[in-house]
């Protein structure tokens, strides 16, 4: 003897009309045929699409007013950017951009950009000289260099690569870096200027397999004698002063040329 609750049975009618109307449906639409039944799949794919498009004005305006507001917002920004750069501009005008055509007289530059080339010939070789003048700016430590004198110059100490090319290809290739305190004293020799960095031999152009001796593994004899090769063709310590001048006027020429390109950005 089973006992049937009161709410099992409302349940279980519930459940069997709902069988009984999906069930009849089904019947019909098999009955009607295929043209009927691809009716009834457009009515309902047509308005379901039709309600996803309706609700699409409304958002799209919403989207636009924060737009507007954003823009409005952003262009504030430039301008108050374009007055800064204005100003920045004007201060390093005041002494206008020197012309480094007239340095380092001797060797023929090509300049492209933050990067340089030095090159010349020493009778049957190949002497070149390359850098890159970006991040190179000396003097200045931060906010926080209570050291520092607010009227110290900036000085672009870029560190650079000296190759010597034999007539062969076969190259020899010496990094260098700028001293932080360059000597004042001409008594003084190269080696108060700059230093050796490593050196590598390649033809043409080192690659991931080249070896890489580091100044700090090389014997005292070694790295002087190549300190002699490099002022034999030139790497001294007048040319070093020279680099730095050309440098620290590039540096200044290329960044006022930043300045106009960001200021006819903020424009725009």
């Amino acid at each position: 003897f089973h006992v049937v609750h009161k709410e099992d049975n409302k349940m279980s009618n519930l459940a069997r009309k709902s069988l009984l109307s999906m069930l009849s449906t089904r019947t019909y639409l098999q009955n009607c045929g295929p043209s009927v039944l691809g009716s009834f799949h457009k009515r309902v794919l047509s308005k379901r699409t039709f309600a996803s498009v309706s609700k699409f004005p409304r958002q799209f305006g919403s989207i636009q007013q924060r737009w507007l507001h954003q823009k409005n917002v952003s262009q504030e920004s430039f301008n108050n950017l374009s007055k800064y750069l204005e100003s920045e501009i004007g201060a390093e005008m005041e002494d206008g951009i020197e012309n480094v055509d007239n340095l380092l007289e001797g060797w023929t530059k090509n300049c492209e950009g933050v990067k340089v080339v030095l090159s010349k010939k020493v009778g049957k070789e190949t002497v070149r000289v390359s850098l890159s003048i970006s991040g190179a700016l000396e003097g200045y430590e931060g906010p926080d260099d209570e050291d520092m004198e607010t009227d110290a110059p900036l000085l672009c100490k870029p560190p650079f690569e000296v190759e010597i090319e034999k007539p062969s290809g076969s190259t020899l290739a010496i990094r260098c870096m700028i001293n932080d305190d360059m000597a004042e004293d001409p008594e003084d020799d190269v080696s108060d200027i700059f230093e050796i960095l490593n050196v590598t031999m390649h033809n043409g152009k080192p690659g991931e397999t080249t070896y890489v001796c580091e100044s700090e593994n090389m014997d005292q004899e070694m790295y002087e004698g190549l300190l002699d090769v490099l002022e034999e063709r030139g790497i001294d310590k007048m040319f070093t002063q020279n680099l730095v001048e050309f440098c620290t006027k590039y540096e200044k020429k290329e960044y006022v040329e930043f300045l106009t390109s960001m200021k006819k950005f903020a424009d725009e």
